[in-house]
């Protein structure tokens, strides 16, 4: 809050007058409409088949995989946003489509490595914000429903049970699944040597401490907007010291570079030590700066 302090002559009278000086932002409360983001990555392969794919055969299977994702495939944040949900999808050639049971727990953290120097040892990978988002029991599942370009769409979803909040500015993403899976065989698509994404997996321990580099699916992460908290006031309550039986006038304008002050209301005569008006916000309405005069204006 500003104070300055400032002569008034009204009536031919000269009197000593004081000015306190505040702001309040009218209308500032805003209601922002959040929607979930999907990015496929790499973004290379949006609307293009991947050049290979996976096939995870009929019966019990046991693997531990980690990715990376390279940060520039998350140039169409906004900023830190939340990791909801990852989804694979089946190749364009049609496959097995299960129905399979995985269960498994989920990770996701934010690594300092590159795609290139990815370890084959999952530790030396892992964020120091290493997250749990999902432990349980998902049924995996595909129908094959045609997607854009010549491919399908992504409908084997890994749900996420906690969000993690992704900032593509502190360092790539990594995701790493511990497995363990039954039932009919499935396919889903994938890819080789793309330099946005790496993949380590191990085959027959779902705590593997290490693997080899291998194949990649091809992912679609769901992202939501972080929850925007916004402040609303029904009203600014402009209060002032003041003298008994003495009057004053509240002024407001909405720009300090002008010397254009407008009435609030009419004159206001104390009655105590402490006077005080109310403001009602309109939504919408440019922020307000008040000041408080000491006047010879009759009420």
């Amino acid at each position: 809050m500003e104070n300055s302090f400032s002569n008034s002559n009204q009536s031919g009278k000269r009197r000593v007058g004081f000015a306190f000086i505040l702001a309040a932002a009218l209308g500032s409360g805003v209601i922002t409409e959040l929607r979930a983001q999907v990015i496929v990555a790499p973004n290379s392969l949006a609307t293009n088949d991947g050049n290979s794919s996976n096939i995870v055969p009929k019966g019990p299977a046991i693997v531990h995989v980690m990715q990376i994702f390279d940060s520039a495939q998350f140039g169409d944040l906004s900023g830190p946003s939340f990791l909801t949900q990852l989804a694979r999808r089946p190749d364009a050639i049609p496959g097995p489509s299960g129905p399979r049971t995985s269960t498994f727990r989920l990770y996701a953290s934010t690594t300092s490595r590159s795609v290139a120097g990815m370890s084959t040892t999952f530790s030396q990978n892992i964020g120091t914000n290493n997250t749990l988002v999902f432990d349980g029991t998902v049924a995996l599942s595909t129908q094959n429903l045609p997607g854009p370009g010549n491919t399908r769409q992504f409908d084997i979803v890994y749900p996420f049970t906690t969000p993690f909040l992704y900032d593509p500015a502190a360092g790539n993403l990594l995701v790493e699944f511990q497995t363990s899976n039954s039932g009919a065989a499935i396919q889903w698509d994938a890819f080789t040597n793309d330099p946005s994404v790496r993949t380590v997996l191990a085959f027959g321990s779902a705590t593997a401490p290490t693997g080899t580099i291998g194949g990649s699916a091809v992912y679609q992460l769901t992202f939501a907007a972080p929850a925007l908290a916004t402040i609303r006031a029904s009203q600014v309550e402009v209060c002032w010291n003041s003298q008994s039986n003495l009057t004053y006038q509240v002024q407001y304008r909405s720009d300090l570079t002008t010397n254009l002050w407008t009435s609030l209301v009419d004159c206001v005569r104390s009655t105590d030590s402490v006077t005080c008006i109310n403001d009602p916000i309109v939504l919408g309405q440019p922020q307000r700066f008040y000041r408080v005069v000491l006047t010879n204006c009759v009420p």
